[in-house]
């Protein structure tokens, strides 16, 4: 399949509405620069697979991004992907505060998808907010049904490099349900005088018996960020003993 056949091939494409959140409705800037961005599932660095940029456009928004909005020549607009849709006040692509964002994850193909913008980007205004992580932690679709009852969901931050010893930070969740939007920072620190700073690992694992150590049946997933990242988003798709 050529470029120009991938183009048009509906299968590589997304297509659907943004709109605002009722919710923040009064907070809504009147002037602002629409970006579509979008990654395969999992990915939340370095260049995206595929960006678009709207003004002078009227709310709900009819959108579509596909083969010809990939950033880099090869890749190809497939598979499952997250869609971040950003009204933007600066017209800049990096997201400021005050901006509203909002994402979905589907898979290529999607018609009639609907990205709701409802949340306003905040300034980091202490240090404990700088140096928290914070972001979704969703099931993988495949995973769904081998939750385990009762199940304790443990969230362990480690420094970029270290495998082994006591973790940086830990966290222990009750009857969660997916998505679950998590925060993990200084507070959650095993060592005093430990910093939550600099590059980390996240470790989330839903574990069936509630012991901090893993076993068959658990399932967990990870992600490589930094102390004050947002909009982090770790993926449960592996099953311990599978």
């Amino acid at each position: 399949m050529d470029a120009r056949e991938k183009s048009s091939d509906p299968a590589r494409s997304i297509s659907g509405t943004v709109e605002f959140d009722e919710s923040i409705i009064s907070k809504i800037p009147k002037q602002g620069t629409l970006f579509l961005i979008a990654r395969p599932e999992g990915i939340l660095s370095g260049p995206p697979l595929a960006a678009k940029r709207h003004s002078l456009i009227k709310f709900p928004f009819a959108f579509k991004i596909g083969q010809e909005n990939v950033m880099l020549e090869g890749n190809t607009f497939e598979g499952n992907i997250t869609v971040t849709a950003r009204w933007d006040l600066d017209g800049m692509p990096k997201a400021s505060p005050d901006d509203i964002d909002g994402s979905i994850t589907v898979i290529s193909g999607s018609t009639d998808v609907k990205i709701v913008l409802n949340h306003v980007i905040e300034a980091k205004n202490t240090a404990a907010e700088a140096k928290m992580v914070s972001g979704t932690i969703r099931i993988d679709r495949t995973l769904a049904d081998k939750i385990p009852a009762n199940a304790s969901l443990f969230l362990i931050a480690r420094s970029e490099g270290a495998q082994r010893g006591m973790p940086l930070a830990v966290k222990k969740l009750k009857g969660v349900t997916f998505p679950y939007p998590f925060t993990l920072g200084q507070a959650d620190v095993m060592l005093p005088g430990s910093r939550f700073e600099g590059p980390i690992t996240i470790f989330a694992r839903l574990d069936k018996d509630g012991d901090a150590a893993p076993a068959p049946g658990d399932i967990d997933g990870s992600i490589a960020t930094s102390a004050g990242d947002q909009q982090v988003e770790i993926v449960l798709n592996h099953l311990i003993g599978s």
